[in-house]
């Protein structure tokens, strides 16, 4: 009964060595305190810990839930251990900064941990999720005093931490804000409201929790630009026995996700400290933004990979077939479900930890121009990368159940929980409709689009890499065809006129669609080259050539999506 996740440690150190080829970045400035075989231990300890500690936490914490009791939320018991066991083995601050006691490690390496910790029970991982991007915020905009008090605390795990933004009238719409705050004559603020869908909002992994909230002064001005952050703890600094102001008046009955508490918050003149400059808030959001649009993709990467492994195995078991009792694994269509979603979850996994890749050499390449490309191919892939992949994702699990068949739905083998699980990944931190507009109206078509520009340019240099090797060509040549797909569905995007922008935002999703589809055909075939000595070769190669000439094809009807523009979907309203 029930599935047993395996982390695919060596799936990402092949992927690690051989096609990011990660040791480029243990040679720059800022991680040379480490190597390669220090990250290839963590991996292996990571793997250890997911497989022992965190898998087997998954169903019992789904069918346990979360309590609220008197006022306070009690996390499953199991999960409470496993935490302290996460904490003293040092996980929260893998890439955090060293003056706070993290270990200043690779991006890349912290997304490769997530993926398995993910995939062995993504509910337990929303916590580390909330600490990490926190304590991130906090290091580039609280003040020295306020860094030096908290920022070591939430590393050390000792301090929880929440991102405190939605409101039941203000969930994307962030300028309808109600929450204010009112400044008093010692430099603190008192802040009065209600805020919605709080992932960690209250627990008892820790004492003190911090809360980043996003609310108005009062008398600042309507919208965005009125808006401030603020730092608000569950209990005062300075006497630990004293509660402040904030009280939890539901915890939400949700699909899932169940043994991760999200709460509703209450404000009540609580005491907090602004962060950052007044009316600045969302530029102190947006530091953190990319870290968690790559959180949630890697989220999506270990539920599919967890529901691939699961569904797999089920084929191999299931008998079925009358006198011959073979497995099912031997029919057509179950073959084309189970290539499908490893297929997928290996162009995902790359494509997350190519992106973590160029963030690690945005913020540590030597030059200039090169951080700054980095920066700017990371910026243009990670809401491809949030986006497409939670969607893929989804896709998956659905694709699980289909091959388990009525194993699949009940509740016993696992299956529908990695379906309940994953859903909110397409709607949280930023809805994947907000991710497309983003792709579109930003990054291609205001900043002039210099990601996509280095995206075309990466995949023409690893397609002209390889235009004579024979085995590859077979390939490429789908691989050309999307990108030159691709382009021509930018050059329509990017000669829009400005009267007609509500065709660019028409096209948005199947745009990003359209760049994930071909980014992960992309990362296949740099899989494939990779392999091509290796003992692996065959499986690579044939996972690559089922995307190029079953899933890549896709990319026609998100082009006929792109073209037909806005009429098609005004005239249903």
């Amino acid at each position: 009964m029930g599935n047993t996740y395996t982390p695919p440690e060596q799936e990402i150190l092949f992927l690690l060595n051989q096609v990011i080829n990660w040791q480029e970045l243990f040679e720059l400035p800022g991680y040379r305190h480490a190597d390669s075989e220090l990250g290839a231990a963590i991996i292996s300890e990571a793997c250890r810990f997911s497989a022992e500690v965190l898998s087997p936490l998954n169903q019992a914490g789904d069918a346990e839930g979360c309590h609220l009791t008197n006022g306070n939320v009690q996390v499953p018991d199991e999960f409470r251990k496993a935490y302290g066991l996460f904490t003293e083995g040092g996980w929260p601050g893998l890439d955090l900064p060293l003056r706070f006691g993290g270990q200043a490690l690779p991006i890349t390496l912290t997304t490769a941990v997530s993926e398995m910790m993910n995939g062995a029970c993504v509910a337990f991982s929303m916590m580390p999720c909330m600490l990490r991007a926190a304590a991130a915020l906090l290091a580039e905009h609280a003040d020295n005093e306020l860094k030096e008090r908290i920022v070591p605390a939430i590393v050390a795990g000792g301090y929880g931490a929440t991102i405190v933004i939605t409101e039941p009238q203000a969930g994307s719409d962030v300028g309808a804000i109600k929450t204010y705050a009112i400044k008093q004559n010692d430099g603190s603020y008192k802040l009065t409201g209600t805020k919605i869908f709080i992932t960690c909002g209250d627990q008892n992994y820790t004492e003190q929790i911090i809360h980043l909230v996003l609310a108005r002064v009062k008398g600042a001005d309507p919208g965005t630009r009125g808006l401030s952050l603020f730092l608000v703890p569950k209990r005062s600094f300075d006497k630990p026995e004293d509660i402040n102001h904030v009280s939890v008046s539901r915890l939400e009955k949700k699909m899932g996700l169940k043994a991760s508490p999200t709460c509703v918050l209450n404000f009540d003149q609580a005491l907090g400290y602004r962060i950052g400059k007044e009316g600045k808030g969302l530029n102190c959001l947006f530091s953190m933004m990319n870290l968690m649009r790559l959180e949630v993709a890697t989220q999506s990467v270990g539920i599919a990979s967890a529901a691939s492994q699961s569904a797999a195995s089920y084929a191999r078991e299931r008998k079925q077939g009358g006198q011959t009792e073979a497995s099912i694994m031997q029919h057509a269509d179950v073959r084309r479900m189970l290539a499908t979603m490893q297929a997928y979850t290996e162009a995902m996994r790359a494509l997350v930890l190519e992106t973590s890749f160029n963030l690690d050499k945005s913020r540590h390449a030597e030059k200039e121009q090169e951080r700054a490309e980095c920066r700017a191919l990371a910026e243009f892939l990670l809401p491809v990368c949030k986006a497409w992949c939670s969607d893929r994702a989804f896709e998956m699990t659905n694709l699980g159940i289909q091959v388990m068949g009525g194993h699949g739905y009940i509740a016993d083998e696992g299956m529908e929980q990695y379906v309940r699980d994953c859903r909110v990944l397409s709607i949280y931190e930023g809805t994947n409709g907000i991710q497309a507009l983003d792709l579109v109206m930003r990054k291609l078509l205001l900043k002039q689009g210099t990601g996509y520009t280095l995206f075309v340019k990466r995949i023409e240099v690893d397609l002209a890499k390889h235009a004579n090797h024979p085995k590859l060509e077979r390939l490429a040549k789908p691989l050309a065809d999307g990108l030159n797909r691709l382009k021509s569905c930018t050059d329509l995007l990017v000669n829009i006129k400005v009267d007609s922008l509500r065709d660019a935002e028409a096209a948005a999703t199947p745009y990003l669609q359209l760049v994930g589809q071909l980014a992960g055909a992309w990362m296949l075939f740099r899989i494939a080259a990779a392999a091509e000595n290796g003992a692996s070769q065959l499986e690579k190669y044939t996972h690559a050539q089922f995307y190029m000439e079953y899933l890549l094809p896709e990319s026609q009807v998100y082009e006929q999506r792109i073209r037909s523009g806005a009429k098609a979907i005004d005239k249903c309203f």
